[in-house]
């Protein structure tokens, strides 16, 4: 009965759902548990819409609610938007989740990038755990800065998008759930106080350097308004559109790597 436990910030949301449809559709031996709390209520409706089967549950039912008959289980616990306007306390969150939890499972994934530098040692500090801990990386194992990054499939081509700047014109990337949160994102990384006063968001943005929304497209529809947003926001402030080609491969990699290795392991345990 191996099991993973994977923390992730609400913004991978859309590739949460992506990964639990595939296995829906290639592995039905997986079992997805979503911890019950206040941030899974839109996660839920897109796992509903894309037909994956999941269960709820609570902290409290666990161990027992793992069965040891099941081939692989996931419990998913999604932390909230605001803790990644303060990377400490992001930090501290997710540390304290995985000191109080992480020898329930047999490996953790934690879905977040570096968030300000915060999280760089994060797969040391719990090596004592003994079970694999680790966080997004890309393919050239760096650790991606944050959910733009990884939507990049790389550290080497977002440095690539940014550096294609033109000189004195900053870009604001939205990706699918970016676009879809922009205006709480806004008041999160303190761009704006009231992100609805679009004449004073409009100089915010000048203010700051933007002249351009860098569009994202994962290739995901989950958000099923992504392009019409982005078309809304760049009008709304006067923006130009950079379009970019994303992926979910950092993602999806990462969380397979860890998913072969936790099955590997097990199946190479002596049985009692």
């Amino acid at each position: 009965m191996p099991s993973l436990y994977l923390i992730s910030c609400r913004m991978f949301e859309d590739e949460l759902v992506h990964i639990f449809e595939e296995e829906d559709e290639e592995d039905e031996s997986t079992r997805l548990i979503v911890i019950e709390n206040q941030n899974i209520s839109e996660i839920e409706k897109k796992l509903n819409e894309a037909s994956v089967k999941y269960e709820r549950a609570s902290f409290e039912e666990f161990p027992p609610k793992i069965n040891s008959i099941d081939d692989f289980v996931v419990v998913l616990d999604l932390l909230e938007f605001a803790l990644d306007a303060n990377p400490q306390t992001l930090k501290e969150e997710v540390y304290r989740a995985i000191e109080t939890r992480g020898e329930l499972f047999d490996g953790i994934l934690v879905f977040y990038g570096l968030c300000g530098n915060v999280l760089d040692s994060l797969e040391n500090d719990f090596a004592y755990l003994e079970i694999p801990v680790r966080i997004l990386r890309d393919s050239q194992g760096e650790i991606v800065d944050d959910c733009i990054c990884a939507a990049f499939e790389s550290r080497g081509a977002y440095a690539e998008a940014i550096m294609g700047e033109k000189r004195g014109e900053g870009t604001y990337f939205l990706t699918p759930m970016q676009a879809a949160n922009w205006r709480e994102m806004l008041v999160l990384a303190k761009l704006a106080p009231n992100p609805d006063d679009t004449e004073m968001m409009r100089m915010v943005f000048e203010y700051s350097g933007y002249k351009n929304v860098g569009k994202v497209d994962t290739g995901l529809c989950y958000e099923k308004e992504f392009h019409k947003t982005v078309d809304e926001f760049a009008n709304l402030f006067d923006l130009k559109i950079r379009s970019f080609t994303g992926s979910t491969k950092v993602t999806d990699e990462s969380y397979h790597s860890i998913k072969k290795d936790i099955i590997q392991e097990a199946s190479e345990k002596p049985v009692l």
